[in-house]
């Protein structure tokens, strides 16, 4: 596997241990309402994670596994998980909807520690605490893991009109569950046509997931005797992950279902008449999921925490212990953060764990080594019968380049396979009844 870079960072920032700072007094956003939201404390130090997704709950599980005293509360506006990483299985009508549905509260009762169905809106750090819309919460430790947003400047669409369109109808599918089921519903009413994918540019959120959909969308159309073509538009000379394993099935499974249009910039769409622009060609489709460059959410940016210098608006962080610079008291993690790694729920769980060793270490005045975090991608190419690849990597810092590497446990196996398939299975099933206590299926 190649190199993947990042940003320089200093041998200093690597070999250093943060000791405990004052909070930064950076103005960011006042808190107005002096409501104090209505919760429940108890002894301990108070750390709140904003944001429910993969990273979210499991720092805030691995939090309580550490030090059961925190007062660990978890804000999250959905009251609902819908697990993004594997959802391709559902549109490619391999598993049902409720698969992927779990509730946060189950989550926070099995882990013992508060689940806030609330709206993050403002932070003071300065006074440490944040505002939602039940009231203001303060913190001894915040980790923000509020996830990605779409940059559809990147395709050629910078007013909000375009964008709402293009959302509410070729959506990407990487964000919500409603985005999945807009999709769903063009793979249902689809007869025949073109069936626009693309790749966007720089680190999105999992690598392989774009070149598994193809598969699964050539493969349901292939079971539906739908006389339809999958186009999948990739500015990569090759797939980002697998590229061995998804060639071979686009050839030998797909090769009259999917076209691959590597090395391909899209550099317009008109989601109004249904046409997408190249740097080669202009043509119309008639369904399709646009998958736009990602950034980091807006409140990584808004509350002055990004990056300045980084072109996906990614947080300015330690990365190797995940604190806002200059800010101990701040941590930000899963898909906003800056280093290169897989995007991916299995990195969000290896990190939430080293995410949450680190705060109860430092609250205890301790440091804690920073530890690769694990990709393990699953990627399923047919559907019958089912078979899947896989690419495992972990990653080290090559303090000559100053560049971040896969280390040598990292491996791909591009042979399909039922086994692997199978493995897939057991390997989601396990990770979601580890945080939920509840099996996929």
């Amino acid at each position: 596997m190649g190199a993947v870079i990042m940003k320089r960072v200093s041998r200093r920032v690597f070999n250093s241990f943060i000791s405990k700072t004052t909070i930064s007094a950076l103005p960011l956003v006042s808190i107005i309402p002096s409501v104090k939201a209505s919760i429940p404390s108890k002894k301990g130090a108070r750390v709140v994670v904003v944001g429910g997704g993969w990273s979210g709950l499991s720092i805030a599980k691995y939090l309580m596994q550490e030090n059961a005293d925190l007062n660990v509360t978890l804000i999250e506006r959905r009251k609902t998980f819908f697990s993004l990483p594997l959802s391709n299985l559902w549109l490619g009508g391999l598993l049902p909807v409720s698969a992927f549905n779990f509730r946060f509260e189950d989550a926070a009762k099995r882990e013992k520690y508060l689940y806030l169905n609330a709206e993050f809106s403002g932070l003071d750090r300065n006074r440490q605490r944040i505002q939602t819309n039940k009231g203001w919460i303060s913190y001894d430790v915040l980790v923000l893991a509020p996830g990605v947003e779409y940059d559809y400047s990147s395709i050629g669409i910078n007013d909000l009109k375009t964008t709402k369109y293009m959302k509410e109808n070729f959506p990407a599918g990487f964000v919500s569950v409603k985005e999945q089921t807009v999709i769903l519903k063009q793979l249902q009413s689809f007869e025949k046509g073109l069936f626009v994918l693309t790749v966007p540019q720089g680190i999105y959120r999992c690598a392989a997931s774009p070149y598994e959909r193809a598969c699964l969308i050539a493969a349901f159309f292939k079971r539906k005797n739908i006389k339809g073509k999958v186009v999948l538009i990739d500015p990569r000379e090759k797939p980002a992950v697998n590229s061995e394993g998804f060639l071979s099935a686009f050839d030998e499974l797909y090769g009259d279902t999917i076209e691959y249009l590597n090395s391909t910039m899209v550099e317009g769409v008109d989601p109004y008449r249904s046409v997408i622009k190249t740097g080669f060609d202009e043509f119309k489709f008639d369904g399709g999921a646009v998958y736009p460059r990602t950034r980091a959410a807006r409140i990584i940016e808004k509350f002055g925490l990004h990056d300045a210098n980084n072109k996906q608006f990614e947080a300015d962080i330690d990365p190797f212990n995940y604190n806002l610079r200059k800010d101990n008291q701040i941590y930000i993690s899963g898909d906003c953060r800056p280093m290169p790694f897989s995007k991916s729920a299995s990195v969000a769980i290896s990190e939430g764990h080293h995410i949450a060793k680190v705060i109860t270490a430092r609250l205890q005045g301790k440091s804690s080594s920073w530890v690769s975090p694990q990709s393990v991608c699953y990627s399923m190419v047919n559907s019958l019968p089912e078979e899947a690849i896989l690419s495992r990597s972990f990653y080290k810092f090559d303090d000559e380049t100053n560049q971040w590497r896969f280390d040598s446990r990292s491996k791909s196996d591009n042979t399909r396979s039922s086994v692997l398939a199978r493995e897939m299975y057991a390997w989601a099933s396990s990770q979601l009844q580890n945080i939920f206590g509840s099996k996929m299926f």
